[in-house]
């Protein structure tokens, strides 16, 4: 590098590094200079008549006095040189014999607040040789990357700068919060619109449930009071023991029905409440025919003019499993009721001969429990099939499903239980969903 080169790279440098660079004679080819007036002690490498603009909007330095209280605030406000310094490019140019420009690039790391910094100033100096020295007569040095105010360091600048960042981030931090929460109370809602759609599917199926204890109950009711009639007026001691023992029958039917009729009213508040059931034994067997016969009488409800086949293939050693029956129940309801629709979806189209069938069937395994519900409808796509679970997917026509039934029926089997909810697939031939609960 030339000479001139290498004085503009120490002039550069001793500007970012804010420390004052004792000027040294360099070769030079010889000149008149006259004797000028000593440079301050707080910047010797600045000449008599220098200017310079810094960063800062009102950064115009009319003499070197005032350049070398900048570099005394500097210096004050950041002690510590810079972590790292280099010059990414540099360019001098001799004017005359004792005139250089300098312009330079120059990477520096600079550490405020903790956070380090990586500053790129682009800088240009005019040096003139006075004395037997370079000294600096004009300087534009610029931190594009650090906004200055008038008077600031760039210490200040950089602190503020963090300052800002941080402010930005608190900010965009609690905005999340807030809209993290606002979805999940939104999915809270989604969860328990979703239970009540279905309970309300429900309702129409468990109806005749309710009605036949009913009924068994107001019957028992009105023979007991004939009963009671026949009792005041018998007197024989042997028909009266006998009017006693049918009164006894009576009464236990009426307790049987009426106990049966309390769990189904028990059954549909638990369905309809917000979060999960408690675990208990349940039988497999019995579960899966209740809950299939409610979604079968909740379609006759809804289509009363379509008529498929529910059969069942339950395992006798199917058993009894660990399980919240209610949600369990709003799964079974669910996969049934998907299935049923597709095969009427299927039965609208289809030729002559088309028998729309869905089957219920359980079985034990190693690990657990297994309730399959297979349907002969127009089955699924490839593309369908990988997105059956995911939140508010349907293939149903635009307001008769959410898209939420088998999203949230996979996390009630799989988060809830344990086990896992798949499907399999083939168009044109029926889908089967299998549900699978452990032992424990």
């Amino acid at each position: 590098m030339a000479p001139e080169a290498a004085c503009g790279t120490r002039f550069a440098a001793c500007t970012v590094a804010w420390a004052p660079l004792r000027s040294r004679p360099l070769p030079c080819p010889p000149h008149p200079a006259p004797r000028r007036k000593p440079s301050p002690p707080s910047a010797p490498f600045l000449a008599e008549g220098f200017t310079g603009i810094g960063t800062g909007p009102n950064e115009y330095f009319a003499t070197r006095d005032a350049m070398g209280e900048l570099f005394e605030r500097e210096k004050a406000a950041m002690p510590d040189p810079p972590a790292s310094f280099g010059l990414t490019w540099v360019d001098a140019r001799t004017l005359r014999p004792d005139l250089i420009a300098v312009n330079c690039q120059i990477r520096s790391e600079v550490v405020a607040g903790g956070v380090t910094h990586v500053i790129q100033p682009r800088s240009s100096y005019l040096l003139e040789r006075q004395d037997g020295l370079w000294r600096i007569v004009h300087m534009h040095f610029s931190t594009p990357d650090a906004r200055h105010e008038d008077g600031d360091t760039l210490r200040d600048a950089l602190q503020r700068r963090n300052e800002a960042l941080e402010r930005e981030v608190a900010e965009r931090t609690a905005e999340l919060e807030r809209s993290l929460a606002d979805l999940r109370a939104a999915q809270g809602r989604l969860i328990q619109s979703e239970k009540m759609a279905s309970l309300g599917e429900l309702t129409a199926g468990i109806a005749h449930e309710i009605k036949n204890p009913l009924n068994f109950v107001t019957n028992f009711a009105g023979l007991s009071r004939e009963l009671m009639e026949e009792l005041e007026e018998e007197t024989d001691p042997e028909e009266r023991e006998a009017i006693f023992a049918d009164l006894k029958t009576n009464a236990a039917k009426i307790e049987e029905h009426g106990r049966r009729a309390d769990g189904i009213v028990r059954a549909m508040m638990a369905h309809a409440r917000g979060g999960a059931g408690h675990l208990q034994t349940t039988d497999v067997n019995a579960l899966a025919r209740e809950y299939a016969d409610h979604a079968l009488h909740a379609m006759k409800v809804r289509h009363p003019t379509f008529s498929p086949i529910l059969t069942f293939d339950l395992a006798a050693d199917a058993g009894s499993a660990e399980m919240a029956p209610q949600e369990i129940g709003r799964v079974l309801v669910n996969l049934v009721d998907n299935a049923l629709g597709a095969v009427r979806q299927r039965a609208s189209g289809a030729m002559a001969g088309y028998a729309p069938a869905v089957t219920v069937s359980t079985r034990r395994t190693a690990s657990g429990v297994e309730i399959r519900v297979a349907d002969n409808g127009p089955g699924m796509a490839p593309e369908v099939r990988a997105k059956v679970f995911e939140p508010f997917f349907t293939t149903k026509p635009a307001g008769e499903g959410t898209g939420l039934g088998l999203s949230l029926s996979h996390d009630i089997v799989a988060q809830g239980h344990g086990g896992s909810l798949t499907v399999e697939s083939a168009q044109g031939v029926g889908t089967t969903f299998t549900v699978r609960l452990p032992l424990t």
